[in-house]
This record gives C-alpha cells, structure tokens and sequence, in this order.
C-alpha cells in the first residue's frame, strides 16, 4: 500500500513539472506580456538614484513667457575720476628741502608752491646758464640754457631771478601745474572684496558694504600702495611720482550688483541713487561701465556711474545706495517653488516621460536663473517654453541624497 501511494505521488509530481515547463516554454515562445514589459520599465526607474530620476504623480508646470523689468537694488561708495587725476612727478632727482604739501586731501591752487628741491642737476644747469648768460647775454646758448632749466620745471620767473642775481640758488621751489586735491593714488577706488559682494543683498546703506571706517582703511591701504606719501628729507628720482591732483570737479560713482542680475545690467540704464551726505537730493543719472568681478570666491557686477560735483558735495568713500531700472524684456519664469538649490547650483524636476498608470517621470535638470520677482524666478538656460517641471521640486528630493557638482 505504502508502495502504491509512493509511486501515485512520483507521478503527480512529474505530471505538474512538466505542465510548467510547458508554460514557460509557450511565454518564452509568443514574448512577455505587456504589461510585464512595464513593470520592468518602472522597476528599472525606481531603482535608479533619487538625485538623478524619480516616478512622481506630482503636478507639473510649464514656463511662462513674461515681460519683466523689475528695478535692482546696488549700494557703493564714491570714488575719484582717473580721468582728472593729474600725476605729479619729479623730473630731476635730488632731495626735498621744504615740502608745502603736508597731508591728503589738501587743496592746492596753481601756481602754489608745493616744495623745494636740492638737486646737483639743477645747480648745474643754473652755473650754466649764468655762464652763457656771461659770454652772451642775448646769445642761442642763453636761450638753450635757459629753456633746459624750463623743461625740469623751473619758471621763467624764477630763470629772471638767477640771472639778475648772478648766483646759483641752493635749492629751487617747484609749483603746482594744477588746482585741486592732493592725493597719493591716482584712484581711490576700494580693491573687489566679499564685503562689497554683499552690496546687493538688500542691506541698507552703511551695513551693505561694510562699515565706512572699514571702506576708508581698504580705501588708505590701496591709496598708499602705490607711491607712499613724500617726507622733508626724502631723495627722489626722475620720474618718481610724488602724488595726483585732482579737482573732483567730477567723480566716479562705484556700485556693487549681484551676478543673478548680469543679463538686466545694460549701458544707458537708468540709475537714481541717494548719497548719505544728501540724502533729500536724488541723483539721477545712466550706466556707463560695467565690469565683472571676482573676489573671495564670488562672482559679482561693478557699475560705474560718473557724477557732476561742481559743488563738491559728493566726498570719496562716502556711501551710496542705488536703483538701477533694467529696459523691459521677455523671459521665461517658473514658480519659486520649482527651483531646487543646491548650494551654488540650482535645479528643476523636468518631465521626461511617463508610465503606462500615467505617472510622470521627471529627470534632474540644471538651470541657470535670474532674478526673484512676486514668487517668480527667471530662468536664463537649461529650459526650452515646452518643457514642464514639477511644481514642487523640494518634495522629490531625498534628504540624504545630494547632486554633486561635475
């Protein structure tokens, strides 16, 4: 009996394998089933990383094409026009005697005496005229002689005194070619730093770059860089440069941007800006430089501006605060919420296709953005119009998971 129910068990169990082979042998030959073909679609997506693709039934939104000038905010600082920075050089060497000019910032008028020098070439050039004025007092040497002292800046007043004289002089007094300010840099304009990065981060003026005594200590140090100031006693060489006169009749506006706002900033754009020494009295005026900065391990905009200053109401390094109006222009905005930080770089959750259910499957894609405007942000690159993204791209990223840069 026992050997009966051993060999009816034997038999079950070759009968069912073999209906199962058969099975199998039939599905290998007509193919899978479609919908197993879409179970291993999604199964393939899923087990993908989250920083790269995900399944999501999230809502999505296309970019919008908008009409945008939103006006930018920019702080800086006042600062010298180059352009009418007069350089003011020793064109013979020797030693100053007497120095007139004894602090930054002190007005000088033309014609003012501003040092006296002791220098051997001088004295020789002075023996030589009174020898040639000897020999031939209305002679082509006199001339020469005379002309010589003229071109190492020698007046002809001071030509007459030595030759009614008849000695040579010790030293020579120098005056100043120029009205105006004296300054030991021809520039007074700050070295890009990250403080000045911050300009435009909505601080208000005084904390937006920096306190003024510390614009005024980067301001002393970069001023002083270049040609230290003179001394009594000092020697100098030809062609040294002693310091700047400059008439501030003119100065240079220096403003700060955010790089997000590179693609607004235009030449000719508007500005109105208020100083702090008058702050009831708007200046308007137009862009008319700008250059991009990088300093600290950021990237930045600076604005030049050149303002009238017949008045002289405008100080250097005195404090500025900026709206500049970018000209009107077409982009493409998506909800702030689409946007995904990520550190220096931002992303979206753009739609690459989709399940057989429906279900969306969204891709990261990287975007490069402009400025935030009522919930809005500009999308400069990385989306075409037709494109559709999630609504909120924070909710579909793994909090363990990080894009890491290329």
């Amino acid at each position: 009996m026992k050997k009966i129910t051993l060999y009816i068990m034997v038999g079950l169990s070759i009968l069912f394998y073999g209906c199962k082979k058969g099975s199998h042998d039939e599905h290998g030959k007509h193919g899978s089933h479609p919908n197993d073909e879409a179970s291993q679609k999604a199964i393939s997506i899923s087990v993908e990383p989250t920083n790269r693709k995900v399944i999501s039934s999230q809502a999505l939104v296309k970019p919008v094409k908008q009409l945008q000038s939103s006006p930018v905010n920019a702080y800086g600082f006042i600062s010298l026009d180059e352009r009418r920075s007069n350089q003011v050089a020793a064109r013979v060497g020797g030693r100053i005697e007497k120095l007139y000019v004894k602090y930054e910032n002190q007005f000088v008028r033309k014609g003012d005496k501003i040092l006296e020098l002791y220098s051997p070439d001088l004295n020789t050039n002075q023996e030589e005229l009174l020898y040639a004025h000897k020999v031939d007092p209305a002679g082509e040497i006199t001339k020469h002689a005379a002309h010589k002292l003229k071109l190492l800046g020698i007046t002809d007043a001071q030509i007459k005194q030595i030759i009614e004289s008849g000695k040579t002089f010790f030293t020579l007094s120098i005056y100043s070619l120029y009205d105006g300010y004296i300054f030991y840099s021809p520039s007074t304009q700050m070295p890009p730093t990250g403080t000045a990065m911050t300009s435009s981060a909505g601080s208000k003026m005084g904390g937006g770059m920096g306190s003024g005594s510390q614009q005024k200590q980067q301001a002393s140090s970069s001023s002083t860089s270049a040609s230290g100031p003179v001394r009594e006693g000092a020697y100098v060489s030809p062609g040294q440069t002693l310091f700047w006169i400059n008439d501030l009749r003119e100065v240079w506006g220096i403003l700060s941007v955010d790089n997000l706002h590179q693609d607004e900033i235009a030449l000719n754009n508007s500005i109105t800006m208020v100083s702090e020494l008058i702050p009831d009295k708007p200046i308007k005026t137009t862009v008319r430089y700008i250059e991009p900065q990088y300093a600290t391990g950021q990237k930045f905009i600076q604005v030049r501006v050149y303002l009238s200053n017949a008045n002289r109401n405008l100080r250097i390094n005195s404090l500025l605060e900026a709206t500049i109006y970018p000209k009107t222009k077409e982009s493409l905005t998506l909800p702030a919420t689409s946007i995904l930080y990520l550190g220096g770089r931002q992303a979206v959750w753009k739609k690459v296709g989709q399940t057989e259910e429906g279900t969306h499957i969204l891709e990261i894609r990287f975007v490069r953005l402009g400025p935030v405007s009522q919930g809005r942000v500009t999308v400069l690159s990385g989306l075409e119009g037709d494109d559709e993204v999630a609504v909120d791209a924070g909710y579909l990223m793994d909090r363990e998971s990080l894009v890491k840069p290329e």
